[in-house]
């Protein structure tokens, strides 16, 4: 079996006050416009997975979060795409979401039981919902 090449996604389960952040994504993006989405990204050469959820969060929000631990990992059943899951809180007095506009046109904090009926989840989030990965948010 030959070997295939993966993009690696790092993203972020933040969460403030029972609720998580999910950003839609803008109209001009490529893959998945409209669909809503956990803040992160691609994993750049050089960079640990820690520094580029950290980077890409405030890219992304504006935000400072402090990563608290891996949730898992999510295999993309429509691409070569693996995402690193990491649970979050917010660090620093900045509440406010900052979005860039090119990459995200709407932000919400969405209770966890919620997250699953948003219309338009982007397929790894789906999945990761379906698999339980955000349970420990209700508990």
């Amino acid at each position: 079996m030959a070997e295939a090449q993966f993009w690696i996604g790092i993203h972020g389960v933040i969460v403030e006050g029972g609720r998580v952040l999910v950003l839609r994504r803008a109209p001009r993006m490529t893959y998945r416009p409209g669909h809503w989405d956990l803040p992160g990204g691609h994993l750049a050469h050089n960079e640990t997975m820690e520094q580029c959820l950290i980077r890409e969060i405030a890219e992304e929000t504006g935000l400072e979060v402090e990563i608290e631990r891996m949730l898992g990992l999510n295999q993309a059943e429509d691409g070569p795409y693996v995402q690193v899951i990491y649970a979050c809180r917010l660090a620093g007095e900045r509440r406010q979401v900052r979005l860039s506009p090119n990459e995200h046109d709407d932000a919400r904090w969405i209770e966890a039981p919620a997250l699953g009926r948003l219309e338009g989840l982007i397929p790894y989030l789906a999945a990761v919902v379906r698999r339980g990965m955000l349970d420990y948010l209700t508990r």
